[in-house]
Parts: C-alpha cells; structure tokens; sequence
C-alpha cells in the first residue's frame, strides 16, 4: 500500500515495536514527534513487476542514483562496501569484479567463467563480468537481491542477483554536467542531455570520461601504477508505438585504457630455498611495487545495443528484450607482484552474447497474479591468455640456486599457454505466481525449466626457449548439456500497512564450468559439475514514525552441493624438474557445504535534518563434507604427501597445497561485514549545506580454498564528504575524502607460483567535484 495512505492508526498495531523504539529515542532526547520526513519508497523490479522495495518478500536492498552519488558509489567494488552481506572485490589488478553474496559468488577469474551471482543491466543478463565495465554512471537505481534467484532470473544466480537500471529518457528537458577534481591528478567528466527529440519521441546521452595518474610506484623505474583512463557513452531513444506500446533502444561504449595497480609479493626466499631472492620481496609500504621492464598496460573495450518492446493489453502485458553486447581485452598485467617473471599475465580475449526473453505480465486487479516468460541466449568466448615464468628457466631457480640479479629481466624464455573458444547456449522458461490467499497473506510460487549447452575445445601449451621444446600440457574437445527444474515457495504476510513478515524456500542452480586458465600440469583442465543451493530464509520488514524509520531483517540457512571452487594444488612435473614446491590452480567440485547467517539494515530520519543509515551481517560458512581425491580427479586430498618430497629421492604429487577438511570456512564469505552513515542537512538562508561520514568494515576472508596464503583483511574506510547546494537544485559542489586513516589493508591474496601475491587497499583520496543541472 501506498505510503500516502497510511495514518496514525497503524501504530496501534505496533505497540510493542513503537514502545521500545520510543523509550530508546526519549533517552537521546528525541521525541517521536520530532519525526517530520519520509523515507523515499525506492520502485524495483526484482519480480518482473515495479513494486516497493519494502512491499515484497525478498531481501533486497535498493540505491537510487542520487543515492549513490551521496555515498560516493562510483564502481562495482564500492557498492559492496554499503550492501551487508555482498563481497565484491577485483579478482585481477584492477579489472574483473568478482562478486559473491552470503558467501556464493565465484573464485575464478578466468574469461570463459560466470559468477554465481547474476548481473543484469537493464534486464539483460551479463555472461562475463566485463560487461559491466562502463556502466555505472547516469544510474537510476541499483538493485541487490540476496538469496537464490533461480525462478525469475535463471541460471548462475545461486547466490543471488544484481541489476543496474539506467536513467531514462525523461519527457521534460533536463542536462546536467558533473565535473570533479582529485589528487592522484585525478578528473571526472559526465554529461547527460534528455528530453522530447519530436513529439512523443524522447531521448537520453550520457557520457562519462575520467583520468587518474597511479597511486602506485616502481621503486627502480620511479614508473606508475594504477593510473586510470576510462571513457563511455550510453544513448537511449524512447517512442510508443501502436496504440498502446512503448519502444527503448539503447546503444553503448566503453573504452578502458588504464594502468593496472601492481600486487605485491612476499616469500620469494623461502619459496626459493635461498634468502637471496628476498630482494625481490615487495616493500611495506603499499604504494612502491616491484614491476620491472614489463610493459604492464590495458586496452579494453566493449559495445552493445538493446530493443526492450512492451504493449499492454486489456489482462496483460506483452515484453520482449533483444540484446546483443560484446567486449575486447588486452591487459598486460604483473600478477605475481615481482619484477622477475614469476607470474606475469598477458591476455587477449573476445567475448559476446546475444539474448532474447519474451515476457507475460498479468496487470489485473484479481486475487492472482503472474509472471510467464522464456528465454534464449548464446555467448562466445576467445581466449589467448598467457603466463610468463621465464624466471624458473634462470640458473638462479634452476641451477644455481642463488639470485643472479641478471637473471631478474629474463622474459619470453618460458611462456604457459591456453588458447581455446568456448560457446554456451541456454534457453529456459518461468513461471511466477503470487495468490491472495486473504487480504494480508499472500502466497509466492514459482517454477522454471532451463537448459545449458556447451563446447570447450582449446590446447594450453608450454613453450621454452631455453630447453628447446613446445609441449602440449592438454587439450581438450568437450561438449555438455544440462538441464535443471528450479522454484520457490513462500508466504508475505503483511501484519498491517507497516510491517511485513515473510518466510521462503528456494533452489537453484549455476550451470557446469571448464577451467580455462594457462596451466602448469594437465590435471588443471578439466569439467566441473553444476553446484546447487537450497535456501531456507525468514525476514521482516518495519517501517515505523510515519515513515521515518526502515528496519529490515532476514535470517537464512543455505545447503550447497558440488560448490565449485577454486583450489590451489602442487603440481608434480613442474615441482620435480624444479625439486621445490610449485603451485598452481583447478576449479573442483566441493561436494556438501552450508552456510548460516542473518543481516539486518536499517534506514531512519529522526529529524528533518538528520539521516542515518546501518547494515550489518553475519556468515557462518563451512564446508560439511570435503572432498576426496577421487573426486578431484586423483589430486591428493591429502596435502601431507609431499611434505618430505624433495623432486630427487621422493617425487612431488599432485595434490592439495593446504588441507581442506570439513569444517573449512567457504571462499568470499567474511563472518562479519558492517557499515554506517550519518548525514546532517544544515540550512543556510537560501543554501543547504549536507555534512556526511560513513564507516564500512568486512572481516577477514580467504579467496580460494586449500591455500594458506590466500586469507586477507581486514577491510575497513572511513569516508566524509560536504554538499553545498542551492534551493533550487540547480547546481551543488562537493569536497570528499575516501580513507581518511589511510588504511593499507590486503583486499585480495593468494599463492603465486612462488611466493604469496596480495593487492593493497588504495591509499586516501580526496578531491572536489562541481555539478549544474539545466532545467
């Protein structure tokens, strides 16, 4: 029900709720009666249908775009830092986000891999991560639904999903110009036009441009690292068409030219066997890296077009989306964090997808409901990816044993190869039902059918110039198709106009993987089976004092089956030629593990002037049933089988780096995650000045599993910025400071081919930012 129709009566009904609240406000000296503002309802689709965010049994949380601009969301790494129970982090330097939500998302970064959390823009699924890139500015809301998505959404959304939703063409004239300065030489350019093109035809520009020098520095070169140069561009044309339909196509860019940020790297000395090669160890301080001659540098860039069709009928609603998005990358990229190339990464990929969804909706006032769709996709990857470890060929690493500094530039000696295409078809259909069982319970009921088909065919290869050979580590031709029944069942009761309680059971399913990365050993490549959720969740969602206060609060119970998850293994060819311990990465199959946990946010103006917001969340994540090395495709579970191996007298085998026994907490799922904001609006004669500051803070977390060098954090900002604006709206400008105590904490960490390789919280920025709107 609407927020307009509710009146004083309703707290009758909360008498409970508004005595504790009351008598906790009365002790800060804050009457109820101070109460004068509303939270404004933010409108999400998140089943198919516009609704309230706080009308619908679904854990959700929702950022308008003015939203995000006050919270300085800016990325999709930023968004987790304001969303309790969502991790998302840059899995490379600078480039693929990796998202996971209660624990669920995806450990591996490779090209031809997709998240467990589904990512949509403008209601159209992104296959790979990189299609994200460019995309958020001009945003008219953000929506993050936690918990499996599999009956409206699909497949690989067992952790959950996220939607950009674009600015629309608006009816009304509107521009405005965003234009921000920093340190770090640091500037910021959007622009956006709207408005009616001719008659009924309106149309929307956007175009943002940002630029950055490198927070980081070679400490031999004085090169920087980290630097940013990104440009994009989205254009939009909204038209009706017939006698009761409506047309939005949109066409968009980006381009992304930046410098990737350097990880670091410690433990070379002992990996090596000798405390000469600590030389090469990374320094403290997280803003000198060790790069060397490499040519790190990116060259990405993506386009795509979209015709989203709707007609309304008398009962329903007819709406079909047409995608096509396909993206480019070239990154050059200092993964193992050293100057000698222990790990260093060059990528060229191409990717593209294209979909189709046809949509029902019914739209009339009965006591049910519906949502009936199918849909039809395809995507593409091409993959050429290479590692250079030419430093393992050097007589230091192989002979010798001792640091030769002549030997740290040697580059292209050793080069691991993967080249292979890999093309995935999917179709599926939906059905998602919501019956008025009474006036204030409702039944959800959801079914959907989806079907997976996929070819893998790529050699991964190792080429030496020094020993003269071009071996074939694998290959692989494979094809599979899967086919999976996913649903959800559940009851919203609304208690009255103010508070809702809801209950649900849920499943779904992210469809089978290859592993795709260059490799050291042939054991690496191989198929992983779908992981499955079950979820169990309960929540409530409160709006009390008229509206000023929101307290949401969800308590959920996941069992995931054959989780797919990233492992660091020691392979035995590589270690016996070189007689120590060399790691490297699979994708396997957990069989049993579960994760239990709540979250709890909270959204309150106690006065006209005051906003304030907190989110918590808790994880208690584990693996119940480990797996055996039968069903690691014979990688030894037991990691203590080449504790006394030495490549001479007892041969490495391939197993597990690190033990992984039941009871091991799940990869991205930090036991504990918070974050706050307190905002003041202070007026200023015919001015508004808004002061605010906000904390977040995530628990320390592992990446990936069977690897003890992996686990980083704790994550934690301190931010603050002031608005100025005038009563009109017309223009604003903002001082802001991300950081302020100059955190410098490990954000991402794991096992390199030698050593321990981390990334490093970015140091404090600041900067101003001038925005003047034309109205």
């Amino acid at each position: 029900m609407e927020m307009s129709n509710r009146s004083s009566r309703r707290f009758a009904k909360n008498t409970l709720a508004v005595a504790i609240t009351g008598a906790f406000l009365s002790t800060l000296g804050v009457t109820t009666s101070a109460f004068a503002n509303q939270i404004e309802e933010v409108a999400v689709t998140a089943q198919k249908r516009e609704q309230s965010v706080n009308d619908i049994g679904v854990s959700a949380n929702a950022f308008s775009g003015e939203m995000m601009q006050s919270l300085g969301i800016d990325s999709a790494v930023d968004l987790g830092a304001h969303t309790p129970g969502l991790v998302t982090v840059n899995s490379t330097s600078g480039g693929t986000p990796v998202f996971a939500i209660r624990g669920i998302g995806l450990d591996d970064f490779s090209p031809n891999n997709s998240s467990g959390v589904g990512i949509y823009t403008d209601e159209v699924f992104a296959s790979n991560p990189s299609f994200l890139g460019g995309q958020l500015f001009d945003i008219e809301r953000v929506e993050v639904l936690k918990g499996p998505q599999g009956t409206l959404y699909g497949k690989n959304t067992t952790g959950g999903a996220i939607n950009f939703i674009s600015a629309k063409p608006s009816d009304e004239f509107e521009a405005f110009v965003d234009a921000g300065i920093g340190n770090y030489g640091s500037h910021e350019l959007t622009g956006v036009v709207s408005g009616a093109i001719n008659g009924e035809v309106l149309g929307r520009l956007s175009l943002n441009v940002s630029k950055a020098d490198g927070w980081q520095e070679d400490t031999q070169t004085g090169r920087e690292f980290g630097g940013v140069d990104r440009s994009a561009g989205r254009g939009q044309i909204l038209f009706p068409f017939a006698d009761n339909g409506e047309a939005l196509a949109k066409v968009y860019f980006s381009n992304d030219k930046s410098t990737p940020v350097s990880p670091q790297v410690s433990g070379l000395g002992e990996a090596f066997g000798d405390p000469s090669f600590d030389v090469l160890n990374s320094s403290d301080d997280p803003t000198l890296v060790n790069v060397g001659d490499l040519k790190v540098a990116r060259d990405e860039s993506g386009y795509g077009a979209s015709l989203n069709l709707s007609y309304g009928f008398e009962t329903l609603d007819v709406v079909s989306i047409t995608a096509f998005d396909a993206y480019d990358r070239n990154v050059v990229d200092n993964y193992g964090g050293s100057s000698a190339a222990i790990l260093d990464l060059y990528q060229d990929n191409e990717m593209s997808q294209w979909s189709q969804e046809f949509r029902l909706v019914s739209n009339s006032d009965g006591r049910v409901t519906w949502v009936a769709g199918v849909n039809i996709s395809e995507d593409t990857v091409k993959v050429h990816d290479v590692f250079d470890d030419s430093f393992f060929v050097t007589d230091s690493v192989a002979s010798t044993f001792v640091l030769d500094p002549a030997d740290v530039s040697a580059q292209g000696w050793d080069l691991l190869t993967a080249q292979y295409e890999q093309v995935t078809k999917s179709w599926g259909a939906y059905l998602h039902t919501e019956t008025m069982l009474t006036d204030s319970l409702n039944l959800i009921a959801g079914v959907r059918y989806s079907a997976d088909d996929r070819t893998f065919d790529g050699i991964s290869t190792n080429h030496d110039d020094i020993y003269s050979f071009n071996d074939t580590i694998a290959e692989l031709d494979d094809s599979t198709s899967e086919n999976a029944v996913t649903g959800k069942l559940g009851l919203d009761w609304q208690v009255n106009d103010d508070f809702l309680l809801y209950a649900n059971v849920a499943n779904s399913y992210k469809a089978g993987a290859y592993y795709g990365a260059a490799i050291l050993d042939d054991i690496s490549w191989a198929y992983v089976k779908p992981e499955k959720v079950l979820s169990y969740e309960a929540g409530f969602k409160a709006t009390l004092f008229d509206a000023s206060l929101q307290l949401n609060g969800a308590l959920f119970s996941l069992d995931y089956t054959d989780r797919q998850s990233l492992v660091t293994i020691i392979v035995d060819d590589f270690s016996n030629f070189l007689e120590f311990p060399v790691a490297d990465t699979t994708l396997v199959n957990v069989p049993e593990s579960k994760t239990n946990g709540f979250e709890l946010d909270l959204h309150w103006l106690p006065t006209d002037n005051l906003t304030v917001m907190a989110g918590v969340a808790f994880l208690d994540s584990e693996v119940t049933r480990a797996p055996t090395t039968a069903g690691m495709r014979g990688i030894s579970a037991d990691p203590s089988v080449n504790d006394t191996a030495d490549g001479v007298d007892q041969l490495f085998v391939d197993a597990l780096a690190a033990p992984l026994p039941a009871g091991a907490s799940l990869s991205q799922a930090p036991e504990w995650s918070y974050n706050s904001l307190l905002a003041y609006d202070l007026p200023l004669a015919e001015y508004n000045l808004r002061l605010q500051t906000s904390y977040t803070y995530s628990d320390e977390m592992t990446a990936q599993l069977a690897d003890a060098n992996a686990l980083s954090g704790p994550v934690h900002s301190w931010d603050a910025e002031a608005t100025l604006s005038d009563g009109d709206e017309r223009w604003q400008v903002s001082g802001w400071i991300k950081n302020i105590e100059d955190s410098s904490a490990e954000t991402y960490a794991f096992s390199s081919f030698a050593g321990r390789s981390y990334y490093r919280q970015a140091p404090t920025t600041f900067g101003v930012s001038v925005r003047y709107n034309f109205f």
